[in-house]
């Protein structure tokens, strides 16, 4: 039996490079999705796959900075596909600047967007996954959010901030049947993706002598020899085993898929 047979799975910032390739493996494990995003542009990545699966496959115009949007999402989805079970929460924003120079507003939208549109997206869910008691949600975080990580502060204290609503979270849905997780990936090989400008960015330099990810962005960087980076496949397949039955027992915690580099002095 497919893992994830019949489950219906909302995708906030569904048509993020990670997002985009999820998608195609929760189709191949009997899923149906809707995708969340701000603007058409985000769904282009996944046209052909909408194409080939439409009734198993929508998408909805809507920000996780809103309330009524996620509240219409989630309405949306439950009218499409008659429930929902999963709820991946991809959407994040980095914003930059160093302690003296970073901008009020990149810090407001960092925390809005990456913290409390998780909050939004999971009070505009529970009622679905309470009447059906059982639900899994994914948080997507970062190595930014864990570790000493050459990143801007405003991503780093905002991925942490999720990670720690994420346990908050679980403890609070667990009597629902509700389980509540993270994922924290170093970096990830999105060369075969354009990058599309974050929604709402405001262009501000990065800190001097920052570094900017990729291979050795933390001490040492990866310990898997010729494997500085994750690929998005290998993203994928740890979200269908937290979003399907084989995490059942599993709530409230953080993987980490960085290449051992927590191993590190």
């Amino acid at each position: 039996m497919k893992k994830l047979e019949n489950r219906v799975a909302v995708f906030i910032g569904g048509g993020s490079a990670v997002a985009s390739v999820a998608l195609k493996y929760f189709i191949a494990e009997g899923a149906s999705v809707l995708q969340v995003d701000v603007a058409e542009p985000y769904f282009e990545r996944t046209r052909d796959i909408r194409e080939e699966f439409p009734n198993r496959i929508h998408t909805f115009l809507g920000a996780c900075t809103s309330q009524e949007d996620m509240d219409q999402a989630m309405a949306a989805c439950e009218e499409q596909f008659g429930r929902i079970d999963i709820v991946c929460n991809f959407a994040g924003f980095h914003g930059a600047g160093d302690v003296t120079s970073v901008l009020k507003s990149q810090w407001d939208l960092a925390m809005d967007v990456t913290c409390l549109g998780i909050y939004r997206s999971t009070k505009a869910a529970f009622p679905y996954l309470k009447k059906n008691h059982y639900g899994r949600i994914m948080n997507f975080a970062s190595i930014g959010g864990r570790a000493n990580r050459g990143v801007s502060i405003t991503y780093a204290a905002s991925k942490a901030a999720a990670i720690g609503l994420t346990r908050s979270l679980a403890l609070e849905l667990a009597p629902y049947g509700i389980t509540v997780n993270s994922m924290a990936p170093a970096s990830l090989d999105t060369s075969a993706f354009e990058r599309i400008p974050e929604h709402g960015s405001i262009p501000h330099e990065p800190p001097k002598g920052a570094l900017t990810g990729g291979p050795g962005a933390t001490r040492g960087g990866s310990f898997i020899p010729d494997r500085p980076l994750a690929t998005l496949d290998e993203i994928a397949h740890a979200l269908i085993f937290l979003c399907s039955e084989d995490s059942a027992f599993l709530t409230g915690d953080c993987l980490d898929i960085n290449g051992g580099q927590f191993m590190q002095p």
